[in-house]
């Protein structure tokens, strides 16, 4: 399919828009010159978004969107735009939910979109955010994930026993199989739609914030360096990490380049430890980041993120900007109140 440009005067609906990456996502599309219709749960929120990017006129609109998952509540949203990037799914404070909370609705969102696109005459790409827990699986601790990784051990868990699993284990199932039935809804439909989909996974998203309030990805940050501070962790993997202003960059070239169609794209700054985030912030010179060094010999497991870098051409911001910019976005939340 063809890649959409601003240039064309495309407008692209996203998801979820008031979210910590959608905002993101919204800004750098209207910064761009593309038209952005976000949906959002409530005329508020809608509002909200609106004032904040009120230099961009009507560039930006919102469509109410109460309920993702029920059928046909995309309809009215995809109607007349040029491409669309699925960013609404719930998050859950610590990753910790529940079957009815947080896997049913992101798996429903997903059928209820795709079902919405299925006869969509305008739409040439649809981006779709996924995770990199949808990718997470057993391994010796050093293994290197790639884009082929699947987390169907939390996917088989779930459907074996619903409501009866470690609660992180909805949000793991739930991003696993959301993408998968993107997927198999795609594979099933593409002789007979107009459009091809990309899904990218992102890990922890850090970085600055939009929102009035931090999220949890964003937040965590911010309670291991000034409220947590487990020395039994900083010197032990973490996991991957990536800039929201990087990950929104990757969505918006998700819909400019041709060869991102039917692509699954892992995207990662890199792997850390929490040592590797003290180390960065002591240049904010705060007496309440820890100073003392844990070393464990702990070794990281290892990001390949080589296709989206060859397909996208994305380049990512240090370890060290996006910690310091995250407390820096946090601090100055707090300030205000």
């Amino acid at each position: 399919m063809p890649a959409v440009q601003h240039s064309a005067g495309a407008k692209v609906l996203v998801t979820g828009a008031n979210g910590f990456l959608a905002l993101h996502i919204v800004q750098q599309l209207l910064q761009q010159g593309y038209s952005v219709r976000g949906t959002v749960r409530s005329k508020a929120k809608g509002e909200w978004i609106r004032n904040k990017f009120s230099e961009f006129g009507q560039k930006f609109e919102f469509s109410v969107v109460e309920d993702i998952t029920k059928e046909g509540a995309f309809d009215h949203a995809v109607q007349g735009v040029d491409a669309v990037m699925h960013t609404a799914s719930p998050v859950p404070d610590g990753f910790v939910g529940t079957y009815d909370a947080v896997y049913a609705p992101a798996v429903g969102s997903v059928k209820s979109i795709f079902n919405s696109l299925k006869s969509s005459p305008t739409v040439k790409r649809v981006s779709f955010t996924s995770s990199y827990v949808a990718m997470v699986g057993e391994h010796e601790r050093g293994y290197t994930y790639s884009e082929s990784d699947w987390n169907n051990g939390a996917s088989n868990w779930v459907k074996e026993a619903p409501h009866d699993v470690p609660s992180r284990m909805f949000y793991f199932a739930a991003k696993t199989d959301a993408e998968h039935t993107a997927w198999n809804f795609y594979e099933q439909h593409k002789a007979e739609v107009k459009w091809d989909l990309v899904t990218l996974a992102p890990p922890y998203i850090f970085g600055p914030i939009l929102q009035d309030e931090p999220n949890y990805t964003a937040n965590v940050i911010y309670t291991k360096a000034f409220e947590q501070k487990p020395a039994d962790q900083v010197g032990s993997h973490a996991g991957f990490w990536i800039d929201v202003r990087d990950c929104a960059r990757a969505h918006v070239l998700s819909l400019q380049k041709e060869a991102a169609g039917g692509e699954r794209l892992f995207i990662a700054g890199g792997a850390f430890k929490w040592q590797d985030v003290y180390d960065e912030l002591q240049s904010l010179n705060m007496a309440e980041i820890p100073t003392d060094r844990v070393e464990d010999g702990d070794v990281k497991d290892v990001p390949d993120t080589s296709k989206a870098t060859k397909i996208l051409g994305l380049h990512y911001v240090s370890l060290g900007e996006c910690a310091r910019d995250t407390i820096t976005a946090i601090l100055a939340r707090k300030s205000q109140k």
